[in-house]
């Protein structure tokens, strides 16, 4: 019994002294602002407007900057997925942060649903005419053919990102990258306007499109896998050797047969 009673004077003594101590640190806090955030550094300082950033921290985290180190991917996200930047944050020191921001690589333009959208590097996704696309500075823009996805292929955005302007893109990155490194290698970058990915009897097929958004002068339907177009190319040029893009004006070369034969016929006759 004693040492039952013991026990509850030495918590009691606990609880006072923690109470003394919370005390003085609250009174601490409100005469001296000891957890006030000092300072947050945006590197560089020009990308997007300060506001931005301000605007995303959490509540309250002026009063008390620790809350930012335990929030950070929630206030990433919160810039990340309105404007087309990345976003780091790191502590600099007491009450002190960095944010590094930096616009996306854009790496290819893309055609879908009647709109005109921006595809990264790092698979995100924006519509070329979203307004804060236009705030960002900094952004270069890729010299590479265009990418149309035909509306019977897979939806390439995550649906489960509507509420948000930048999407996760679920476009086969690695596969379409292939695309585009194996017709520089080729040198048909010039002479392509688009490329649409598009099912052709359930079978997933790229039609490149030679010439330009005025006149398209000549077509190629290509397998999705690129393994083969360097060889196809290689044939083209044998048989054709002035055209641009291995295909005259004016014909279709249906390159998708998987014994590596094509046929060809007169546009509007395929």
């Amino acid at each position: 019994m004693r040492r039952h009673k013991h026990e509850g004077r030495r918590w009691k003594r606990y609880i006072l002294v923690a109470s003394i101590l919370c005390g003085a640190l609250y009174f601490t806090e409100a005469r001296y602002r000891f957890f006030r955030m000092q300072n947050i550094e945006i590197t560089p300082g020009n990308v997007i407007p300060e506001e931005v950033i301000w605007q995303a921290l959490p509540k309250n985290v002026e009063d008390f900057w620790p809350l930012l180190f335990f929030c950070e991917s929630g206030f990433e996200k919160r810039v990340m997925d309105y404007y087309p930047v990345s976003v780091d944050i790191a502590v600099e020191g007491w009450g002190r942060y960095r944010v590094d921001v930096a616009p996306l690589d854009i790496f290819l333009a893309v055609s879908w649903n009647s709109e005109h959208w921006w595809l990264s590097s790092n698979g995100r996704m924006w519509r070329a005419t979203l307004p804060a696309g236009a705030i960002v500075k900094g952004v270069t823009f890729p010299n590479r053919p265009i990418l149309a996805w035909d509306s019977r292929m897979p939806v390439p955005l995550d649906p489960e990102q509507q509420r948000c302007d930048i999407y996760t893109s679920s476009l086969p990155m690695a596969k379409i990258a292939r695309w585009y490194d194996t017709i520089d290698r080729i040198g048909w970058k010039n002479d392509i306007y688009c490329l649409m990915a598009k099912k052709i009897e359930g079978r997933q097929m790229v039609h490149i499109m030679l010439g330009g958004p005025d006149r398209i002068t000549g077509e190629l339907v290509v397998k999705d896998d690129a393994s083969d177009w360097l060889s196809l190319a290689a044939a083209l040029e044998n048989i054709y050797p002035s055209a641009s893009g291995g295909v005259p004006q004016g014909l279709v070369i249906n390159a998708t047969y998987t014994n590596m034969t094509f046929t060809v016929l007169e546009k509007g006759k395929m």
